[in-house]
């Protein structure tokens, strides 16, 4: 696949978790993904465990979506700047403990990192302001 078909599936994979449509997120993930998660230091192998924790970001978040505002390939590596918005819609782990919901909305800016073979999703780092959402909810002053 060339460089603008890579961003194309993982444009895919956004429009997918933006609109929960779980069937056409997992059809674009190998299955033996690996998913590192920066800021919550958070390491999933395989594509059910990822799949679960995409679905637990939308139970914090009912309405969580990202628009990706830049994008670049390289080979099988692509990398999305994306602008996240959402509201607390559900209680959120912290490491302070349980943040009860908070109705409040989020904006933060994340980068994810791609490699894609084949048109599958075989690894995906996800960098996020994880501090800017907490104070945003609430959850620290």
């Amino acid at each position: 696949m060339n460089d603008e078909q890579n961003i194309q599936v993982a444009k895919d994979f956004i429009t997918s978790f933006n609109n929960s449509d779980w069937e056409s997120f997992e059809s674009i993930l190998c299955p033996e993904i690996t998913y590192l998660e920066k800021p919550t230091n958070t390491k999933i192998e395989g594509d059910e465990s990822f799949l679960e924790l995409c679905k637990g970001w939308k139970s914090v978040m009912s309405d969580c979506s990202g628009e990706v505002t830049n994008s670049i390939a390289s080979a099988d590596t692509v990398v999305l700047e994306i602008t996240w918005t959402g509201t607390q819609s559900g209680p959120m782990q912290t490491p302070l403990g349980e943040h009860p919901s908070s109705g409040k909305f989020q904006k933060i800016d994340g980068v994810q990192i791609f490699k894609i073979i084949d048109g599958k999703i075989t690894e995906l780092t996800n960098y996020f302001d994880l501090l800017s959402m907490l104070m945003q909810f609430g959850a620290i002053g």
